[in-house]
């Protein structure tokens, strides 16, 4: 999912522990299969190269394309599903990591992306089949990172307390014994120095899920322009946002993951005033260094001594 995958569990039975750990490997690797944009053998490839014809899927790719649209809905389209060829067309044409590694090889797309497609997307419940619009293609990206985290916490808690991060992306169980939560940092944007990035806060997570979206890290250039993977759906170019990073916190790693998209997307202005609307405990870092926190965000970082807060 092109994420370090990290596990957590509170045990003391090791054995028991190990058994828990491939078990949750095995998901990762098998929704990975099943989900990638980047595999052309992925259940979600062969959808996209079929746009326009019905496809019965699987219960996980109808689960997630599913619950990527509702995450559209909610959002009124900041988060859109259906933006692939708009990342395509900014360049992010395969894995970052190879991109980064300079494996790159340049061939962008000359098509113009398609925008807002979601709301096209058709759904026959009885066959369990999907139809995308013509030349529509999905990205499910970090709904499916977020929603396999959540699934793979499903699987561990049967164990004993956990907590799973997805490439930054945090989903927990249970508190660990005698806490109140896990302690999980929010971290200080990603630069290009090698110095380890600063915790700027903690705070204790349980029961719940923390997203992060940021264009401080998938960045590249393209024609001399600085281009992120944060396509705007207005625009279908990558968001022209004021904001850095953007953290939700919510019980569903869904609605965290959508709304830390969809706030970066808008900007620290109209993005912060979702996550009040909704009551969620969000925070913005802008491009010139302001850190923004909705009330509920805030009392939580209040709640910290000041010896887990810097």
């Amino acid at each position: 999912m092109g994420s370090k995958i990290v596990l957590w569990l509170d045990s003391a039975d090791s054995v028991v522990a190990a058994n828990a750990f491939d078990e949750t490997e095995a998901l990762f690797a098998a929704n990975e299969q099943a989900l990638s944009r980047f595999r052309l053998d992925s259940e979600l490839s062969l959808l996209n190269a079929h746009s326009g014809e019905w496809v019965v899927v699987s219960d996980l790719l109808w689960q997630e394309v599913t619950l990527a649209v509702q995450m559209a809905a909610l959002t009124n389209g900041r988060f859109d599903p259906t933006l692939l060829s708009a990342l395509e067309h900014a360049g992010y044409d395969q894995s970052f990591e190879m991109m980064a590694s300079g494996g790159w090889n340049g061939h962008l797309s000359k098509a113009a992306p398609l925008l807002g497609q979601w709301t096209a997307i058709e759904f026959d419940e009885v066959s369990r089949a999907v139809r995308l619009p013509v030349d529509a293609h999905l990205d499910l990206g970090g709904i499916a990172k977020g929603d396999t985290a959540q699934q793979a916490v499903a699987l561990l808690q049967d164990t004993c307390p956990c907590l799973v991060d997805a490439g930054g992306d945090l989903v927990a169980g249970a508190a660990p014994f005698g806490c109140p939560g896990w302690p999980v940092a929010f971290s200080a944007p990603w630069t290009e120095s090698e110095a380890e990035r600063e915790d700027l806060a903690t705070i204790w997570l349980a029961e719940g899920a923390l997203a992060t979206s940021g264009v401080d890290y998938r960045r590249w250039q393209k024609d001399g322009t600085a281009m992120h993977h944060l396509i705007d759906p207005l625009t279908g170019s990558p968001a022209g946002t004021d904001g850095l990073t953007a953290t939700i916190l919510s019980k569903e790693p869904a609605l965290a993951e959508a709304w830390a998209t969809a706030a970066l997307v808008a900007g620290s202005t109209t993005g912060m005033a979702a996550p009040l609307e909704h009551d969620l405990a969000g925070l913005m870092i802008t491009q010139d260094g302001r850190i923004l926190a909705t009330p509920r965000m805030d009392q939580l970082l209040q709640g910290q001594t000041a010896a887990s807060l810097f």
